[in-house]
């Protein structure tokens, strides 16, 4: 019969299979015991100025950024353009969608002390920082806050 004969005829054997499930499912409840532990925490920075910014989907594909006061857009990505903004906005709707929440498409973009940005969705608590991405997609995202900065601030100097 020789070894692999006599190792695959002992695995057939039903209690060899019954102890084998077990050891399995022990081991997946082992590692996924945690359970849901919402978002993690933000840090603890000091927020010197926020945007909140509305995102739209646009005609034939595209994406529009409009600050929350204003109806004109700061930023319209067209269809195959803005792939990490587009990909950053996906993360934080994923998670909307699993938690059912569907109005408000609004995020929050805050400026910390130190000069990092951190995109925020108020209704689920999630972030992401964004200058954890390098210099380029913080140059993107700073372009955006800067854009909706001075939007708001001209709709408040025409009030």
């Amino acid at each position: 019969m020789g070894w692999p004969g006599l190792l695959f005829g002992v695995l057939r054997h039903p209690i060899f299979l019954l102890l084998a499930l077990l050891a399995l499912a022990w081991s997946l409840i082992a590692v996924n015991d945690q359970g849901y532990q919402g978002p993690p925490q933000k840090p603890d920075v000091q927020i010197v100025a926020s945007v909140t910014l509305k995102v739209v989907d646009g005609d034939a594909g595209g994406v529009m950024i409009l600050p929350s006061s204003g109806a004109d857009p700061i930023v319209h990505y067209g269809a195959g353009e803005g792939s990490f903004f587009r990909g950053v906005m996906r993360t934080l709707v994923r998670e909307r969608s699993a938690r059912s929440i569907i109005d408000k498409p609004e995020f929050v973009l805050e400026l910390t002390s130190q000069g990092g940005l951190i995109l925020v969705d108020e209704l689920t608590g999630y972030w992401i920082a964004i200058e954890a991405f390098g210099p380029d997609n913080y140059r993107e995202f700073r372009s955006i806050f800067d854009k909706a900065r001075e939007s708001s601030l001209v709709v408040a100097d025409r009030n």
